[in-house]
Formats: structure tokens, C-alpha cells, sequence
């Protein structure tokens, strides 16, 4: 049996915060709002916050959002560039004001504030948290992550305080790691992205 506590050898990349917010129509395979939220606390580039959104409502807006643009370029090419294809193209960087708002325990959520536009994203019935070992489910076994996972059972995003259509849906891309289809809508709370000693 492995002694606890470990100390991992490898080197500490990235450390913080991801909720994920994806609402839309699963059997139209339509999405009406994505939203991918890294809070920063530790990397190489600093800290700060970093929002890709992808909403196609009554106006389009795609954008990374930001309030540090050294985090956004390191988040961009350490955790999208190749991996997530909504976000994985020419976007726009935005200036951005983020607030939290809720408790974690009941009706968590974010306002994300632009020049132009207020994003509005809260997660909903939380289901109990899994605390996670092992690496992420698309990154390679170059990297062991920590994490504690809540997913949501239901979520809303709003934009301009007009409500999106749609809801949570099951996803796939959990079968390498922890199993089973899980919902698009997940808070990981003390994440840590580590690479592996000797990658």
C-alpha cells in the first residue's frame, strides 16, 4: 500500500479553479451557450481569470474574456490549443471583470462583465464531490492532475440578463478516467496540473 501523504516528483504547471457551464440540445447536437471558466491561483504566467464562451443566442458571442492576458495566453496554449475545438480557433481577447456569486453548497455561480456584455452562469443541483486522482480526460498521461469534481444536475447561463435555452447533457469524455457519461455542467475545485518526472 502507497504511504499517504505522497509527495509527486513531477513539476507543478497550473493551479486554480475550472467550471464548466455547457447548455444545449443534446438530441439536435446544438449548443446554445458554452462557457469554460479557469480561475488561477499559481503559474508560471500569474494568476488572474480566463473565461472562453461560445453563446449562439439572439446575439453571438464568442470570446476569451480575461483579466490578465499573460494567464489567457498560458491557459489558451496549456489547456485548449489542440484539445478543445469550441474554443480552439481565433478568438478575441476581451477585458473582463469576473464576480462570484452563491455558495458553493447551493446555487454557485459567476458574472463575468465585459464593455459590452454581462454573462451570467450558475451551477445547479450539485451532486455529491468525487475527489479525483490521475490525469484529465483530454490530456495525455504526460500529466497527473488532483481535483475535486461536482458535477451539476442543472445550470443556467444568461447573457445580458436574457436566459439561454437549453440544459445540461451527458458526456463521454469521461470513460478513460473515472467512468461513466457525466453531465457537461462540472465544478473542479482544487485543481492541480502536474507533468510527469521525465516527460
Amino acid at each position: 500500500m502507497k504511504p499517504r501523504p505522497a509527495i509527486n516528483p513531477g513539476s507543478l504547471i497550473w493551479s486554480g479553479e475550472h467550471w464548466l457551464n455547457y447548455i444545449g440540445n443534446p438530441s439536435k447536437e446544438k449548443h446554445f451557450g458554452m462557457v469554460s471558466l479557469y480561475l488561477t491561483r499559481y503559474s508560471p504566467a500569474g494568476e488572474g481569470h480566463v473565461a472562453f464562451v461560445h453563446i449562439v443566442s439572439e446575439k453571438t458571442l464568442k470570446a476569451i474574456c480575461s483579466d490578465n492576458p499573460k494567464v489567457a495566453a498560458f491557459i489558451y496554449h496549456h489547456m485548449i490549443k489542440g484539445k478543445v475545438k469550441f474554443f480552439d480557433q481565433d478568438l478575441p481577447l476581451v477585458e473582463a471583470r469576473f464576480r462570484r456569486e452563491g455558495d458553493i453548497r447551493e446555487v454557485p455561480g459567476w458574472v463575468i462583465e465585459t464593455p459590452e456584455d454581462r454573462i451570467t452562469a450558475t451551477w445547479l443541483a450539485l451532486q455529491p464531490p468525487l475527489v479525483v486522482e490521475g490525469f484529465a480526460p483530454v490530456f495525455s498521461e504526460k500529466y497527473d492532475f488532483f481535483t475535486v469534481l461536482f458535477f451539476a444536475e442543472d445550470a443556467s447561463l444568461s447573457l445580458n440578463g436574457r436566459p439561454l435555452p437549453g440544459k445540461p447533457y451527458l458526456r463521454n469524455i469521461w470513460h478513460r478516467s473515472i467512468g461513466g457519461d457525466r453531465s457537461s455542467c462540472v465544478i473542479a475545485l482544487a485543481e492541480t496540473m502536474i507533468e510527469v518526472q521525465g516527460h
